[in-house]
């Protein structure tokens, strides 16, 4: 069932996402009303997730209320370049999902691997290596479960984002790999 829901939020972003404001505004408003969405299921209600529950309780008319609120959040993550700093994401893996997360805008979107590409350039860690590997590494986030391909365009899976969001606080899980190949090559040299 997640993966119907995912599915169809990726097509309706992909949809409305083109749209000017009123016309989103419509749009969202005439689904709500057409499906006679006005309270959340109880079992969502109920689940403790206040936050969710408090947006999913909120007159149509602040939209705008909504968006604010989830562009400050925006806000509290570190930027590319202070990932690189403070050494966050420990593996190639944990760093494709990272891109992947702000290519997604945060995992509200789609995105495409020339995004990831465009990304490893933000942050100066483009190199032969890493393109060479990326299909690996994309392959290895969507076997964890982080992302999923969909037609051409790939999203961030529920699971993606929880974890995504955890590296950007710090908390990665996984063990740091360093570059053995370079210790070597200094040895060698020296």
């Amino acid at each position: 069932m997640f993966d119907k829901e995912i599915e169809a939020i990726a097509k309706c972003t992909e949809l409305v996402k083109e749209l000017d404001e009123d016309a989103k505004f419509r749009v969202i408003k005439y689904l709500i009303e057409r499906f006679g969405i006005g309270n959340p299921p109880s079992h969502v209600q109920n689940n403790g997730n206040a936050k969710n529950a408090q947006l999913l309780n909120r007159n149509p008319d602040h939209f705008e209320d909504i968006a604010d609120a989830k562009q400050e959040e925006d806000n509290d993550y570190p930027s590319l370049k202070d990932l690189v700093v403070k050494n966050y994401p420990k593996t190639e893996p944990e760093w494709v999902l990272c891109y992947a997360f702000f290519a997604s805008k945060f995992g509200t979107d789609t995105f495409k691997r020339e995004d990831i590409i465009e990304k490893y350039k933000e942050n100066n860690r483009s190199s032969p290596s890493t393109a060479a590997n990326l299909g690996n590494n994309i392959n290895s986030c969507i076997k964890k479960d982080w992302i999923k391909s969909q037609n051409n365009n790939f999203i961030v899976k529920p699971d993606g984002i929880t974890y995504a969001k955890e590296i950007l606080k710090g908390n990665s899980i996984s063990k740091e790999v360093k570059n053995v190949r370079k210790k070597k090559e200094k040895t060698a040299s020296e």
